[in-house]
């Protein structure tokens, strides 16, 4: 091949160009990172690396059973925070009311759509796992004898204990954002359910009133330190 003397290769890219090309490698470079370490074996890199991760991975990527509900929800769940503490420069104890905080979390992810979040799906499984310990726990006085039922309950619970100290945890990080100055001794979660009202009757006027049935109430749960850092 002939070559065109006074030439000695392509031209430079402009540094504008060559900065673009850099910014728009850099995200995909980083993702690539998320992607290996989000998906390799344990190891202390992992561990170490494991919360900027997931900040990255859980709210876009993670699979989420809700896309596969069969049938749309007929009823709205709620879950009541209470809350035992002591006011800044208080030392009276008080006992806060049931706050319903599932509302609030159903609206993040239409509140925050550049920065979805799971939350919703995390209290859908609180609300699923609260349902069916009431309901065995109720089996248990309907088919057992009743010498029989205090080891059955016994057992019951031990088998839900980790799902009641995510619970506890969950509480106590919401507990944390809602009272931030005040010392915080303990929390209890209530479960309950109203239907939602039928689209035929949505627009009417008065709206119609759908009763609120309760379905579990948890014990108080020691508050749990530093678990909102």
């Amino acid at each position: 091949m002939k070559e065109i003397p006074g030439v000695d290769g392509p031209p430079a890219l402009p540094w504008r160009v060559r900065l673009f090309v850099t910014a728009a490698l850099l995200p995909v470079a980083l993702f690539t990172v998320a992607c290996l370490l989000y998906n390799a074996p344990a190891s202390p890199v992992q561990a170490r690396l494991a919360r900027p991760v997931n900040d990255v991975m859980a709210p876009y990527f993670s699979q989420d059973w809700e896309l596969f509900a069969p049938t749309p929800g007929t009823s709205n769940d709620l879950l009541y925070l209470e809350v035992t503490m002591r006011r800044a420069g208080s030392g009276t104890t008080v006992q806060t009311k049931p706050l319903e905080i599932e509302g609030a979390i159903d609206r993040t992810p239409r509140d925050r759509r550049w920065n979805p979040t799971k939350l919703p799906g995390v209290v859908l499984a609180f609300q699923e796992n609260a349902a069916d310990y009431a309901r065995q726990f109720s089996q248990i006085d309907e088919n057992y004898p009743a010498d029989e039922r205090a080891a059955q309950k016994k057992a019951l619970l031990k088998r839900y204990t980790p799902t009641f100290q995510e619970l506890q945890r969950f509480l106590s990080v919401r507990a944390a954002s809602l009272y931030p100055d005040a010392k915080i001794i303990a929390v209890r979660g209530t479960f309950k359910q109203q239907p939602i009202v039928p689209f035929s009757q949505r627009y009417e006027r008065p709206a119609p009133r759908q009763p609120v049935t309760g379905i579990l109430k948890t014990a108080w749960m020691a508050y749990v330190p530093g678990v909102a850092n």
